[in-house]
């Protein structure tokens, strides 16, 4: 396996299986951490739908999930899928998979500018509106902050 995809939920893991696979990679998506994948893919999708637990369980949800996969040698490339408007619990998860890889470093790249989310000056901004005053994160589902710096919608730089 070259490379493990942790996704929170159903669309997430598809859809980054389709791109993969548009790519050129032969992918699975398992939809749920007990599914048994064949061997033969080269990118392995798990979809832990974890995005509504607490924390603490999406965390145990993500390390189970994943460090099965990282106990080979050479480890898979990891790639931590995360909501670009920030949903669900990607500081926990981020962690959980970096313990379960055994890896130092976590990039997040949350921006997709075809899809309006983009980052500006270390700012989330959603159709060009910093995140946390856009209609999508004043849900109640949403109100919750990910990341304490987050709050003014910024990112670390």
């Amino acid at each position: 396996m070259k490379m493990i995809v942790i996704a929170d939920d159903f669309t997430g893991s598809n859809d980054t299986g389709v791109q993969l696979a548009k790519k050129g990679a032969r992918t699975e998506v398992m939809l749920s951490a007990s599914q048994k994948p064949s061997r033969r893919a080269d990118v392995l999708v798990i979809n832990t739908e974890s995005r509504a637990m607490p924390a603490d369980q999406a965390a145990s949800a993500v390390y189970a999930a994943l460090s099965p996969w990282c106990e080979t040698s050479p480890a898979p490339l990891v790639y931590k899928k995360i909501d670009s408007t920030f949903r669900g619990n990607i500081g926990a998860e981020v962690t959980a998979a970096m313990r379960a890889s055994q890896r130092k470093l976590a990039v997040i790249a949350a921006a997709i500018p075809a899809a309006g989310r983009t980052t500006l000056e270390g700012k989330c901004l959603v159709n060009g509106v910093p995140l946390l005053e856009n209609r999508i994160c004043q849900r109640s589902e949403n109100a919750h902050c990910l990341f304490p710096h987050c709050r003014d919608s910024g990112v670390a730089k």
